[in-house]
Parts: structure tokens; C-alpha cells; sequence
């Protein structure tokens, strides 16, 4: 018997079938999702919805769970092992396991949507142009331009622009030995791509890191603290331009800079807009930003490919094919969030029935140094090669909502998404650690522990001092 079914006269294989089931679920999931977050504020029966969602996004999970990574089935099997072993030695813990579910569920749907504008994205010329015009800065402002611009455009193109930014000094460099001048040297510019990108995922509004302490911190103002995480990293970014140095070389032609300009004008105003939307439907709605999220994105990858043409999807692609295709692409990373988020409920169960919670109401356990902590423990997970996104939904469920979140958030969630992004520096196996190693022709291992060394501990000691700062503050 093969894998081929007809239907209807049309033939569909198994993964046809899976694909337009996942479709399907991926849009019960979202609609479910924001229906229920929205509708809820008018009549609370709406908030049934919320189990909806689920649902859907527990079956999609299923549903891709012979095709995502070994550590997302590992995680996966052990999220329902610890959601049965609460159900059974502490049922009173139930509606704290059904919140961090509610909570999966929303970044599942989240990074699903996120996975719908990859597409647009990497197709866009626009873009490119963009991160052209950055090589035509003067010599002495190129690191800075380079650093802060990459954190800007990575907030569409995340962690495609340390590639091509590369590529594009690659071949600047070729053309520029051709005609005997000086060219940009690949390698500093591939880094200050690669530290803007990783300090853009302390502010980034429709960021993995961003939402989850937004919504593990039920105290934390999510505009209040763009702000502060904003200011945060444009500080730490000032400071490793100390760090390395982008070499220097003859302007690119004015036409390419005159186009190079409109193009980044246009990429930041449409990261302004995408954010402005996003907290507008925020305060608006009074709803979470993974939420408003879940409506943004999905409403920029439609209009994108309208506005550039270049970045249009084949002909024949449907929005449920759209889903199905960006569920697949982040199935690994939904998967593992979704699955972190109730073990971290779990293990936050266990340690408050061990004592923790009391041991830091008590002051036995100061809350600047479990905020410090966190700060340097995860870094240190993805030193040693744990998936640091584990870790981080696991520190953020225990202490999110409990005393240290209640009484700091602001200084919790900054270590938190300081923790976050200097994580991914410190991990070999971390996407951007890989990527940079592959361009820079070594493996990710020493590009961690040798190249990016230095920026590594810069980050962690300018960030301890803001924390600090901000702890003693509020």
C-alpha cells in the first residue's frame, strides 16, 4: 500500500495530507488564540477559546513531532511526563500548570507567525540594498554604522543579516582587489553583524526573548520596560565598538549610496511602524505583545510582497499553505517552547514545595543575587552547549511571578533578556555562532570561546552594572 490517497480525483500523498491538516491547526491555534485574548475582555465565556488553542497547538506539536530535533522530542515527552506527575503528587498545582500551557501555546503561535514573514523577508531586495548603504560610511563611523544598523535590520531579517552582511563585504573586497584598491575586510564586519544582531534580542518587541519576560513578569510594564531594554542596549553597543574595528576602504559610488539611503530609510520606518503597531494594539486591546504580535505579523506578511513585488511568494501559494510551510520552519522552536514553558511550571511547583519561595521572602536568598545569577547562569548553559532556551523559560517561570518578579521586575527581566541574547553569543551551537563560523571559515566553537570572547564578558560586566543600577532604582 503506498502513501498515496485520492481525493476527490486529486492525488495526495501522507505528507499532503499532514501539511494541510498542520494548516489547519496552525489556524485554529492563532485565530483561537487572539480571539480568545481579545474576546475575553468583553464577556469572560470567550476565555474558553484559550483551550481551544490549546488543542490545536498540542496536536500540531504531535503532528511534527517525527520530523523536529532530538531535543525537541526529548522535551516534548518530558512536558507530558511532568504535566501527569503534577496531576497526580499535586493537583492543587493544576491551574498553575494550565497557565504555563496558555502561556506555550502563545508562543507556539507566536514563533508560527514569526515563520510567516521569512519568506517575504529573505526575498526582499530592499534589504539588501540596505545593508549596502552601511559600507558607505566614512571609515571612522563604519563599526558604529555597522552595529547599530544591524540591530535595526535584524529585526526583520534576524539572524540572515550576519550572512549577508558578510557577503556583501566578501564581494566588495573581490571587486575592489580586481581593480588594485583596498576593500572591507569580511571578518570585522561579519562580527559587528553579529554582536548588533545578538543585542537586538534585548529589546526586540517581536523577539523570542522579549516575550517571554513580558509574559512569565506579570508586573512588568512591556512599553515601560521597550524603553529601558532599548536604552539599555544602545548603551552596551556603544561600548563594544571598543571591541574590534571594521577596516577601512574607499566609499562605495554615490548612486548605490543615494539608493542605499532610501532603501534604509524605508527598512527603518517599517521596523518604527511594526512596532508602533504592535504597542498600539497593546494598549489598545490590552492584550499581551506576543498577542499583538500574532496579528501584526501575519498583517506584514501580507502587505510586504504587495509593497516589493521581488519578495512575492509562486503563484499558487495559499495563506493555508503559508501556515502549514511556517509551522514547519519553526516547528523545532515552537515544539521546545511550548514544551519548556510547562516544565518550567513543574520544576517551579517542586522548588516552592522545597522551600525556595520561602527562603527568598525570607531574604535567606537575596534577590539581587538570584537576578545576577540568572544573568551569568545562562550564559553559561549555552557555554556548555544546553539549549539556553530552555534554561531561560525555566528561570522565568520560577521567578517571573513569584517574590523576585514582584518586587524587581524591571531588573529581573533585563538580566533575563541580557542573559538571552549573551547566551546565544556564549553557545557553539546557537544559530548565529554557527552561521558567523561558517562565513568566517572556522568552527562555531572558537568563534564563542576565542573571537567573541571579549565581547562575551564586556556584555556581562556592562550589563551586571546596569541591573544593578536599575535594581536599587525601582
Amino acid at each position: 500500500m503506498t502513501d498515496r490517497h485520492v481525493n476527490g480525483g486529486m492525488g495526495l500523498t501522507r505528507g499532503d495530507v499532514i501539511a494541510r491538516v498542520a494548516g489547519l491547526l496552525a489556524v485554529v491555534m492563532i485565530g483561537a488564540l487572539v480571539a480568545g485574548q481579545i474576546g475575553m475582555r468583553i464577556a469572560p465565556g470567550w476565555a474558553a477559546l484559550n483551550w481551544v488553542a490549546a488543542a490545536a497547538a498540542v496536536m500540531l506539536a504531535l503532528i511534527r513531532l517525527p520530523h523536529v530535533q532530538r531535543i525537541a522530542r526529548i522535551f516534548a515527552i518530558a512536558a507530558l511526563g511532568v504535566a501527569a506527575l503534577v496531576a497526580l503528587a499535586a493537583p492543587e498545582a493544576l491551574p498553575a500548570m494550565t497557565r504555563a500551557l496558555f502561556q506555550g501555546t502563545a508562543f507556539s503561535a507566536f514563533l508560527t507567525t514569526l515563520g510567516l514573514i521569512r519568506a517575504p523577508v529573505r526575498a526582499s531586495r530592499v534589504i539588501g540594498v540596505a545593508a549596502a548603504r552601511l559600507f558607505a560610511y566614512p571609515a571612522r563611523m563604519r563599526s558604529a554604522a555597522m552595529t547599530f544598523g544591524a540591530q535595526f535590520l535584524s529585526v526583520l531579517f534576524n539572524i540572515g543579516t550576519i550572512g549577508m552582511m558578510s557577503d556583501i563585504a566578501t564581494d566588495h573586497a573581490a571587486r575592489a582587489r580586481a581593480e588594485g584598491k583596498p576593500g572591507i575586510d569580511p571578518a570585522p564586519v561579519t562580527l559587528a553583524a553579529l554582536r548588533g544582531t545578538i543585542l537586538m534580542t534585548v529589546w526586540n518587541p517581536i523577539g523570542v526573548g522579549f516575550a517571554i519576560v513580558t509574559s512569565a513578569i506579570p508586573g512588568l510594564d512591556p512599553v515601560r520596560f521597550l524603553a529601558l531594554s532599548f536604552g539599555a542596549a544602545m548603551l552596551v553597543s556603544a561600548g563594544s565598538l571598543l571591541i574590534g574595528r571594521t577596516a577601512a576602504t574607499a566609499d562605495p559610488e554615490s548612486t548605490a549610496t543615494v539608493q542605499g539611503g532610501r532603501a534604509l530609510a524605508a527598512i527603518l520606518a517599517a521596523v518604527a511602524g511594526l512596532i508602533a503597531v504592535t504597542l498600539a494594539l497593546h494598549r489598545g486591546l490590552d492584550i499581551s505583545f506576543l498577542v499583538a504580535a500574532c496579528l501584526v505579523l501575519p498583517l506584514l506578511a501580507v502587505l510586504w510582497p504587495r509593497i516589493e513585488p521581488a519578495a512575492r511568494a509562486p503563484k499558487g501559494t495559499s495563506p493555508l499553505a503559508a501556515l502549514s510551510e511556517a509551522s514547519a520552519v519553526m516547528a523545532n522552536e515552537a515544539t521546545i517552547f511550548l514544551a519548556a514553558a510547562v516544565i518550567g511550571a513543574g520544576v517551579s511547583v517542586a522548588l516552592n514545595a522545597l522551600g525556595i519561595g520561602a527562603l527568598i521572602e525570607s531574604g535567606a536568598l537575596p534577590a539581587l543575587a538570584i537576578i545576577l545569577g540568572c544573568l551569568v547562569l545562562i550564559p553559561l548553559a549555552g557555554a556548555l552547549m544546553i539549549p539556553h532556551s530552555i534554561v531561560m523559560v525555566m528561570a522565568a517561570q520560577l521567578f517571573g511571578a513569584g517574590p523576585v518578579g514582584a518586587a524587581h521586575p524591571f531588573a529581573l527581566a533585563l538580566a533575563l533578556c541580557f542573559a538571552w541574547a549573551l547566551a546565544i553569543s556564549a553557545s557553539p551551537i546557537s544559530a548565529m555562532s554557527i552561521i558567523t563560523g561558517r562565513h568566517l571559515h572556522m568552527p562555531p566553537t572558537r568563534v564563542t570561546f576565542a573571537v567573541n570572547r571579549a565581547f562575551t564578558l564586556y556584555g556581562l560586566a556592562a550589563s551586571a552594572a546596569l541591573i544593578t543600577l536599575i535594581y536599587f532604582l525601582e
